[in-house]
């Protein structure tokens, strides 16, 4: 039995130096010799850390308390040598705006022979802001060493708009320094050389283009030999895009067996798909052909001409079938369609039936757009007109117009939701003309059902009128309540103060106040002089004259 030499407690194992495990640790401090406090470097524009690695630093992105940034951190702790083994390192939590790192290190160390001794230690690293190489750059003269020009020589952006959404989905502008939009093109600008290359090679794989090359010397140094350039790659697209109609000149049509001066581009990628509608033969185009003998497009989306689809009558199956067979195809139904021009209803009756791959997309009653070319000026002579197959081809389906939102409130809404009365439908047996309700004091909508006329009767032009029959029928009750008088009597079977609201077919308003004792002959001989002073209130507004409730209180205004 070996008892511990400094606290007496048995020893159980080996008991080489005749100590304890808890003396040991005491004693022996294997972390002496390690850094404590450290500084890390971070650029202050891109947010990128400075990693050491000898004679070259890099600057690696990395998030807060990541693998990444543990690496960087422990890459600038000094004393961490073979003899000391680090078991474990992680982050303690620091106040996200202190600008300070706490690293977590569990260090072990054979001290004696056959005792080993593990301790834990923590690191303290100032986060210094400092600026990369790549960021210093943006602010001098020279920020770029490459330049990519890409340029499509034609009246519309539509490629251009497609290569960029292509760019953003498959994160190919994360070396960008800056990008310019050109009258023809847009320009982008890289830092490096390979960044610019690896950029037009996505750029081959998304369209047909050709590139050419080009460099001028910024400085040199003749001392050592070496020299800076300036690259700029100029990228020029394919100007023919999907759904144009192409023409493929004599020799050129001859050569690829025989094909029709105008084909249909249905695809515009990597390669140029060309059709044909009236016999079904395709064609792909690939760069180093088309370049050898480009087409140009003689129509396009622009010219696009409306037609209604009368008939569809579906072909063999057999027909067009190498059409379907090709890589990237999409579903094509051949069929032979009768068609005719929208612009042509209610002039002539002319009707052509032409032949399309729509079939499996256009029925009877729908809009289908395609190239007339009886109208159009495609630029052929009388002998390539006559190799023309057909005079109209079929491009797409025209898609259905967007619902627009409904206008108004929710009274407006509320309105179209009631179902008409019978009155307003002039149906005599339920609503005989003439036929009036009084309106009982203060309740102008029930009125207006009183009488015939429904909320969901009227039209939204009809609004303000609606507005003004309410802004009467307040304005009668108010005068309602003040017009009795003392000592007046009413006659047996009538209310002191009637109120009645007839609505006619031709919008219009008549708003009468009666005073008690008043017959219905004086009521007549009263409406009939005006210049007379009154106390009846008629307003009323023809189809000519829009009423507003300005008008409204200034007719008030004479009355009274």
């Amino acid at each position: 039995m070996v008892l511990c030499c400094i606290c007496g407690v048995q020893i159980s194992g080996p008991s080489q130096g005749a100590r304890c495990a808890a003396c040991l640790q005491k004693e022996v401090d294997i972390t002496d010799g390690i850094t404590r406090r450290a500084h890390v470097q971070q650029c202050g524009t891109c947010g990128r850390w400075l990693r050491p690695g000898g004679n070259s630093n890099t600057w690696v992105s990395a998030e807060m308390e990541s693998r990444e940034l543990l690496a960087v951190c422990l890459k600038h702790i000094k004393g961490l040598a073979k003899e000391r083994q680090l078991v474990n390192a992680g982050f303690l939590w620091t106040e996200p705006h202190s600008k300070e790192l706490k690293v977590k290190l569990e260090l072990q160390q054979e001290v004696i022979s056959g005792m080993v001794v593990r301790q834990t230690m923590a690191v303290e690293f100032r986060i210094d802001s400092f600026q990369c190489s790549d960021c210093k750059k943006m602010f001098t003269r020279h920020t770029w060493e490459s330049n990519v020009q890409v340029r499509q020589r034609t009246g519309h952006r539509r490629t251009l708009l497609n290569l960029e959404q292509l760019i953003i989905k498959h994160k190919a502008h994360t070396q960008l320094i800056k990008v310019q939009t050109t009258k023809e093109g847009m320009d982008f600008f890289f830092s490096k050389e390979k960044d610019a290359q690896a950029f037009v090679a996505f750029v081959k794989t998304c369209a047909v283009v050709k590139h050419s090359e080009s460099k001028h010397l910024v400085s040199q140094n003749l001392q050592n030999s070496t020299y800076r350039f300036k690259r700029t790659t100029c990228v020029e697209l394919c100007p023919v895009c999907r759904e144009d109609l192409v023409r493929l000149p004599p020799k050129l049509a001859q050569a690829l067996g025989g094909l029709p001066p105008l084909m249909l581009c249905t695809r515009a990628a990597s390669m140029v798909a060309l059709l044909d509608p009236a016999s079904g033969r395709a064609l792909d185009v690939s760069p180093v052909d088309y370049w050898k003998r480009p087409f140009l497009p003689i129509l396009s989306q622009p010219q696009l001409t409306e037609f209604v689809v009368l008939d569809v009558t579906p072909l063999d199956h057999n027909f067009g079938a190498e059409v379907a067979r090709g890589a990237g195809r999409t579903t094509m139904v051949w069929c032979d369609i009768e068609i005719a021009r929208v612009a042509d209803f209610g002039v002539n009756d002319e009707r052509i039936t032409v032949r399309s791959h729509l079939g499996h997309v256009l029925h009877v009653s729908d809009i289908a757009l395609g190239y007339d070319v009886r109208t159009a000026n495609v630029g052929l002579d009388e002998d390539e007109l006559s190799k023309v197959p057909q005079e109209v081809y079929l491009v797409k389906k025209q898609k259905a117009e967007k619902h627009q939102k409904r206008q108004g409130g929710k009274r407006q809404q509320r309105r179209r939701q009631q179902r008409p009365t019978a009155a307003v439908h002039g149906d005599p047996e339920e609503a005989p003309e003439g036929d009036t309700q009084e309106a009982p004091e203060g309740d102008a909508d029930e009125t207006e059902q009183a009488a015939g006329v429904g909320e969901g009767d009227l039209d939204d032009e009809d609004e303000d009128a609606l507005e003004f029959r309410e802004a009467a029928a307040k304005m009668l009750d108010a005068m309602g309540q003040t017009a009795p008088q003392e000592g007046d009597e009413a006659e047996e079977g009538q209310d002191t103060d009637a109120a009645a609201i007839v609505v006619g077919g031709d919008d219009v308003v008549e708003v009468a106040v009666a005073e008690s004792g008043r017959d219905e002959a004086a009521l007549g001989d009263e409406a009939a002089a005006p210049e007379r002073s009154s106390p009846d209130l008629r307003l009323g507004f023809s189809d000519d004259e829009e009423p507003t409730r300005r008008g409204a209180r200034k007719q008030r205004g004479k009355k009274r």
